[in-house]
């Protein structure tokens, strides 16, 4: 069978397609690489503006991502991955004058995304939160966010909750990785008014409570 055959069968594997993941997975220690420029260009110039339409999951990885997302038409994408992204690509895919801002704000349903890390472990913090503030001031449709390993600067979303009475009304799920037990108080304090499940991963646990109702429903 050719290359041209096997495009072919791709391009009609609704299976394949409909959750498309463009990573290369390493089973002896469970990691992800990225797929070679050749093969993404293949799939960013033969593949995708054939196939776009029908992806509804997408994952993809820090080499591949803007190409990727400004291949083709996704017009039922709902569920986004962004694997070791950069902060100043994550940025732009948020700000309003980007033509992917659309997707955002009316498609996306479930977002992962994974900053790549910086050496400065405050500076991923601060880049972090802003990050975390982009995505629920444009992302209008989100149900699922999960934002994985990073390590927020909840001062910096704090500043940006103060003045909100809701965050997110959207919102049904949450990953977040958080270095105290008071910024997981935060986000229970009502303004994300929907959350029903909340997974959190601390660095740094000080058991400081407070008289704070929620309506989750689990709690990891």
């Amino acid at each position: 069978m050719d290359v041209n055959q096997r495009f072919d069968r791709i391009v009609h594997d609704t299976v394949f397609i409909r959750d498309l993941c463009l990573l290369e997975y390493c089973p002896i220690d469970d990691s992800t690489f990225p797929l070679s420029d050749t093969i993404i260009d293949r799939f960013c110039s033969k593949i995708l503006p054939q196939i776009g339409h029908k992806i509804k999951t997408l994952f993809l990885s820090r080499t591949s991502i803007e190409r990727v997302l400004h291949a083709t038409n996704y017009s039922n994408l709902n569920h986004l991955g962004l694997c070791d992204i950069e902060y100043k690509v994550a940025k732009s895919l948020f700000d309003d004058e980007s033509p992917l801002i659309h997707m955002f704000k009316n498609q996306i349903s479930s977002l992962f995304i994974n900053l790549s890390d910086e050496d400065d472990l405050l500076s991923m913090g601060a880049l972090t939160s802003i990050i975390f503030i982009e995505i629920f001031n444009k992302c209008t449709n989100l149900r699922c966010l999960k934002i994985n390993p990073s390590l927020f600067d909840f001062g910096t979303v704090n500043d940006f909750m103060t003045y909100r009475t809701t965050i997110c009304s959207t919102l049904l799920e949450l990953h977040v990785t958080l270095t105290h037990m008071q910024d997981c108080l935060c986000i229970l304090d009502g303004r994300f008014d929907q959350l029903r499940i909340l997974y959190i991963t601390f660095h740094h646990i000080c058991f400081e409570f407070s008289e704070t109702k929620h309506n989750v429903g689990y709690f990891y």
